[in-house]
Order: C-alpha cells, then sequence, then structure tokens
C-alpha cells in the first residue's frame, strides 16, 4: 500500500517536474547584453547604423550559415560596447536582440541537424532544444517587426 502512495506521488512529482521544463523551455534565452544609453553627445548611432547595415542586409534568410553566424555573432559583441542617445535606443535595442536571437535560434537548429549530439538519442532533450529554437526564433522576428522599416529591400522574415 505504501509503495503504490509512492509511486503516484513520484508519478506526479516527475509530471510537475516535466511541465516546468517545457514552460522554461518556451521562453527565449536572456538577453544579457544591450547598448548602453548616453547621456550627452558624442552618441554612436550613425557608427552603430554603418555597422549593423551591411550585415542585416546582407541576410536573406532567418537561418544563418556558420559564416553569416560569425559576421551577426561580431556585429552583436561590437554594437553592444556602444554608447547611443535616447532617441536611438529603441531601434538599438531591436538591433541587438535581432542579432542574437538570431545567432541562439540558428545555433540550436543547426544542434538538432546533427546526427550527433544533445538531442540525437534524448528526445526530450531534443524536445526541448527546438522549444528553445523557436522561442529564440520568435523573439528574432519579434525584432525584427521593430526595425524592418530601417531595412525595407530586406526579406529577413
Amino acid at each position: 500500500m505504501i509503495r503504490k502512495q509512492w509511486k503516484v506521488i513520484f508519478l506526479l512529482f516527475a509530471l510537475i517536474a516535466s511541465c516546468g521544463l517545457c514552460y522554461a523551455a518556451t521562453e527565449p534565452t536572456t538577453l544579457t547584453m544591450t547598448p548602453k544609453v548616453k547621456a550627452s553627445e558624442p552618441y554612436d548611432d550613425e557608427i552603430f547604423l554603418n555597422l549593423v547595415t551591411p550585415v542585416i542586409s546582407g541576410l536573406n534568410d532567418k537561418t544563418l550559415n556558420s559564416s553569416e553566424r560569425i559576421d551577426v555573432q561580431s556585429a552583436y559583441y561590437t554594437i553592444v560596447a556602444m554608447k547611443v542617445s535616447p532617441d536611438f535606443y529603441p531601434i538599438a535595442l531591436n538591433t541587438t536582440r535581432l542579432l542574437f536571437y538570431l545567432v541562439s535560434s540558428s545555433e540550436a537548429f543547426e544542434e538538432l541537424d546533427k546526427d550527433s549530439g544533445l538531442g540525437t538519442h534524448n528526445k526530450d532533450m531534443r524536445d526541448s532544444l527546438k522549444a528553445q529554437a523557436n522561442a529564440d526564433r520568435n523573439a528574432a522576428e519579434e525584432a525584427w517587426h521593430s526595425i524592418s522599416m530601417l531595412y525595407p529591400n530586406s526579406t529577413l522574415f
């Protein structure tokens, strides 16, 4: 009798824990670095745009190959060190989010496509990785919609 109760308690605990993992995997990866707002001039707004415009304009798909990923990641790390004006900050933040989440989602999707690795033999890990990749891609798309007017010829999403 006691053994049966423990089995039920264990199954309930396992169910609750798995629901928690599913929920956690649907949130986008935490963005930890963003450009800083500078109170007075000189601002890096023009340098920021000059750096990211060719990178974003060169992308033609939301899934990055390894070369594109290196370019996007390099641009991301450069722009998060910049100081931007308060008026430009929303654009800078969404551009930063776009670059970060494009890299994050493309890395996860590449991992899913491998014949070996994290998700190959473990269905739960694979499902979790796919949910994370989709959440990051959705975050990139949301950021893109906020700045797409700056790139009218780009068809990223």
